[in-house]
């Protein structure tokens, strides 16, 4: 099984279309084996994904294909046994003021490919999704 992390900017998604994004990729992540979580930050995403390698990289070709964002980055990414989101084909907790602020403090004191932003971020979407 394998896991990343990426962040991307934002392309003008009004909330409307994140509820359908949300909807459409809780489906395809069943259909794929895909667990994870989403964040947004209102001009950022941030999302986990973990499942078999192929579904990974399949379905982060259809994100980086994706013109609701740009500048996808993976900041870490690796082999992993466990799954951290096993209950959840994408868990999302809505836009938050604090995330923004959060994600952004990370990405900009210790870089958008530091391992530790990745951990931090894992870390925030674990919190969120255990309400």
């Amino acid at each position: 099984m394998f896991w990343l992390v990426y962040v991307s900017d934002v392309l003008a998604t009004a909330d409307f279309e994140l509820a359908a994004l949300v909807s459409q990729s809780r489906a395809r992540n069943a259909v794929l084996a895909i667990t994870g979580a989403l964040i947004f930050t209102g001009y950022r995403f941030a999302q986990y994904i973990e499942g078999p390698d192929a579904a990974v990289v399949l379905l982060m070709k259809s994100i980086v294909a994706d013109n609701r964002h740009e500048n996808v980055t993976v900041i870490a990414s690796g082999a992993i046994e466990q799954r951290r989101f096993a209950d959840w084909t994408l868990a999302y907790a809505g836009r938050s003021v604090f995330i923004e602020r959060e994600v952004d403090r990370m990405l900009v004191r210790q870089g958008a490919s530091a391992p530790a932003v990745a951990q931090n971020i894992i870390t925030l979407m674990k919190e969120f999704s255990l309400h």
